[in-house]
């Protein structure tokens, strides 16, 4: 495990061993599979790397040093390039006197306006250190979520994709063989053989151009990802999905909560905290009602009042924020859901994945046992009116 460069100035009352401590604390992470890794498009500055910047800068200022010294520290313990010049930059904007808010502000590309919203308020309030470790948090929790979302999705997508591989196979090379036998004795073929070997003609003249087409809606569906139109159909047509569509709104209403019971710890006011996640939930069919909570805040009503006007949100959701709203602990119980959410969650993934695994191995072997029974039913009867 790499260990932190102590810079000469480092206070000689912090012992190494908790500097080691704080780079593992911030860099480790759980044991994942291909079932269950987090999947980030080169993001110069993403999900992973903030969460081990926040947590580390919140450890070493609370060990005593500077943020710029603690910036100066943390920049060998990130491993990209890009990242590092971020943290270069900040570095230098702190020495020309600017705030870590207002040299995070010169840097929107790479910081959010929660994140910068949120350490602005802590160096208001003198609570840097916990807004920090706040951050830390909320991009783990996040990680954590976006890992449950892949989770759900990439087994299917995987047995899809080697189901559909096999056909494919099958389809443009065995069943070609059999058509050139039943070419030979010029007999009449059952229905499903024929359609099987229609198939297989439309797939041998248009299937690599299918294919073609399919890469190239996957690279422009990646590439276009971030844009409103997108996004918005993305989600709405997930949504639809019988199970896994509830699976990814728990997924989904436990990242709001995670996220407005932060902004509430931080003392950011309701209104705000809303606007801010409006630009954070990617998640249409949520994000678009989140507007419409925030007028009604707007014009003086509760947030219970506000959030069951909208079928999203579950009941026992609504009556939690009732409750936290009159015991003034709001942003306890929210996050509290948003546990309850979360476990809800991916108990409902590993259910899903246990009956996926059957079912698509089940339908795989329909799929190529039609195949075959079509290719050799013909031999069968031909055999037969042979012995006859």
């Amino acid at each position: 495990m790499a260990q932190f460069k102590i810079p000469s100035n480092f206070p000689s009352t912090i012992a190494p061993a908790t500097v080691a401590q704080a780079t593992h604390a911030g860099t480790a992470a759980p044991k994942t599979s291909i079932w269950n890794r987090e999947i980030e498009f080169s993001a110069p500055f993403g999900g992973k790397e903030k969460q081990q910047f926040f947590h580390l800068l919140s450890v070493l200022m609370e060990a005593g040093l500077s943020i710029t010294e603690s910036l100066e520290v943390i920049e060998g313990q990130l491993q990209k390039k890009k990242s590092q010049e971020i943290v270069q930059l900040l570095t230098a904007q702190l020495h020309q006197g600017m705030a870590l808010s207002e040299a995070a502000a010169a840097q929107a590309k790479y910081f959010s306006k929660f994140e910068i919203y949120s350490l602005r308020m802590g160096e208001r309030a003198g609570q840097m250190v916990q807004v920090l470790l706040d951050l830390a948090t909320y991009h783990e929790k996040r990680i954590r979520l976006q890992r449950k979302f892949t989770q759900a999705m990439s087994y299917p997508a995987v047995v899809i994709a080697i189901a559909g591989g096999v056909l494919f196979f099958m389809i443009n090379y065995v069943v070609p063989m059999f058509s050139d036998i039943f070419k030979r004795f010029d007999a009449e073929l059952p229905k499903i053989t024929q359609i099987v070997l229609s198939l297989s003609e439309f797939s041998g003249r248009f299937g690599w151009w299918i294919i073609l087409a399919i890469l190239a809606l996957v690279v422009a569906g990646i590439q276009m990802r971030k844009q409103e139109a997108v996004q918005k159909l993305v989600s709405s047509t997930f949504a639809k999905i019988p199970i896994l569509g509830s699976i990814i709104l728990k997924i989904q209403l436990s990242r709001f909560c995670y996220t407005l019971a932060l902004m509430l710890r931080s003392k950011v006011s309701l209104d705000q905290a809303l606007e801010l996640m409006q630009e954070i939930i990617q998640y249409h069919p949520l994000r678009k009602t989140i507007p419409l909570i925030r007028q009604d805040i707007v014009e003086g009503n509760t947030l219970y009042d506000a959030l069951r006007k909208h079928k999203i949100f579950p009941s026992v959701m609504t009556q939690m924020v009732k409750v936290g709203e009159r015991t003034a602990r709001l942003d306890k119980l929210i996050d509290n859901l948003a546990k309850n959410l979360e476990e809800e969650g991916e108990a409902s993934i590993a259910t899903l994945t246990s009956l996926l695994e059957p079912l698509l191995i089940v339908v795989l072997g329909l799929m190529v046992g039609i195949i075959l029974v079509s290719m050799y039913l013909p031999m069968f009867e031909l055999s037969n009116a042979i012995s006859a």
